[in-house]
């Protein structure tokens, strides 16, 4: 029995583990938009440093005609459907503007460098992964970029041509652009590392321990052997009904105690509610389908760590991120479920056509199983007992 749990936990976390495994190599399945709506250097200079920056280890930056997406609002709209990551675009006369407050003058006073350029990023998606990878690398990419600008002949020239005495044009030309954010759903309370690990394995274990103590109970109290199968089906399924709507609502209760100053309401919350409740209830069947009745008594711990951990799995980052292998999660309750409280925050990547369908055929067969779970539980009471009662007999 030993050798059997080592090798199961070896098998658990080489699973878990392997979500990371060269995954710096894997940035590039990252995709962002860029549209210039400058057409001028400072578009150029960003189309130059991602150039020297394209490798796998940087997200892949797919650069498209400002007639394809006419505006910022059609960027924005792209990024929020999931298209891409993050979308950046520069601002229209940007290049001209500087040119202008290189010159002097009151456009050197009333330049502004951020107003070059602009990133969108959804930061309620994965936010370690939206901060980590995303933003960081789009400020790689301007940071890159200005020094492209200034090896340019366009930046060699200003430089040259620079009034050494107008304070204002110098400091143009020692920032003279840079990108500002625009975030969706800006996400930056602490706990937001919690929402797609800690947040998905808590209702998991509720459940599991639901399920021992109705177990417990019902064995104590001959609960399989003088009520029928019927009748201790209605119990469990009406006990795990209501467990599920208060545990999803305590769940839920505990995200928002600890969301500090992040924009979401009170539509947010009962959807929030509502989200972890069909996730509890998926998870609720699960348990009362399989433990102490199809599956050992001493293989139940080993089966509760190992859905725990390929639940963690197929949440914790990206699919972009991890080896192919790891697609086989869009299966699991854990992904659907982040993957619908991300649209639920922030109104972007609509997963309800995938997540739905495959959320209640995890509902639909787990009731079936359900059935016959407690059916092989009363039965093997019932044979228990009739075998105790024959081997008391046989003694007298």
């Amino acid at each position: 029995m030993g050798v059997i749990i080592l090798i199961m936990f070896l098998v658990i976390m080489s699973h878990f583990f392997g979500t990371a495994f060269r995954q710096s190599s894997r940035v590039h399945a990252l995709k962002i938009l860029a549209i210039d709506y400058d057409g001028g250097e400072i578009g150029e200079a960003v189309a130059r440093a991602y150039t020297e920056l394209q490798s796998g280890s940087f997200p892949a930056v797919e650069f498209r005609s400002a007639a394809d997406f006419p505006d910022d609002a059609s960027v924005r709209r792209a990024v929020c459907r999931g298209h891409y990551w993050a979308g950046i675009y520069t601002h229209s006369n940007a290049s001209n503007r500087l040119a202008a407050a290189l010159d002097g003058g009151d456009a050197a006073s009333s330049y502004d460098s951020t107003n070059a350029a602009t990133y969108i990023y959804n930061q309620a998606r994965y936010p370690t992964v939206a901060d980590g990878q995303i933003r960081s690398g789009i400020e790689e990419l301007f940071g890159a970029a200005r020094n492209s600008y200034y090896q340019s002949s366009l930046g060699k020239n200003a430089f040259a041509s620079i009034n050494p005495i107008d304070e204002a044009a110098i400091a143009a030309y020692l920032d003279p652009f840079s990108a500002t954010s625009d975030l969706i759903m800006p996400t930056t309370q602490g706990s937001r590392v919690y929402y797609n690990t800690a947040f998905m394995v808590v209702p998991i274990l509720a459940q599991f321990f639901l399920v021992l103590a109705i177990n417990g109970i019902s064995s104590q109290h001959q609960v399989f052997t003088h009520a029928s199968i019927r009748d201790v089906w209605l119990i469990r399924f009406a006990i795990g009904k209501i467990y599920s709507f208060v545990g999803a609502l305590v769940t839920a209760g505990y995200l928002w105690a600890f969301r500090e100053d992040w924009n979401v309401g009170g539509r947010e919350f009962v959807l929030t509610w509502m989200v972890m409740w069909l996730h509890t209830e998926v998870n609720w069947v699960l348990m009362e389908s399989l433990i102490a009745s199809y599956i050992p008594l001493q293989f139940i711990s080993l089966f509760v760590v190992s859905w725990v951990m390929v639940n963690v799995a197929s949440s914790i980052f990206a699919f972009e991120l991890s080896p192919g292998w790891y697609r086989v999660g869009y299966a699991l309750p854990a992904h659907e479920t982040y993957d619908m409280l991300v649209y639920v925050w922030s109104g972007c990547a609509n997963p309800m056509r995938v997540a739905l369908p495959i959320m209640f055929t995890w509902l639909v067969v787990g009731h079936i199983m359900a059935w016959f779970s407690i059916r092989k539980r009363c039965l093997d009471a019932e044979r228990d007992l009739k075998s105790i009662g024959r081997d008391e007999g046989g003694s007298e």
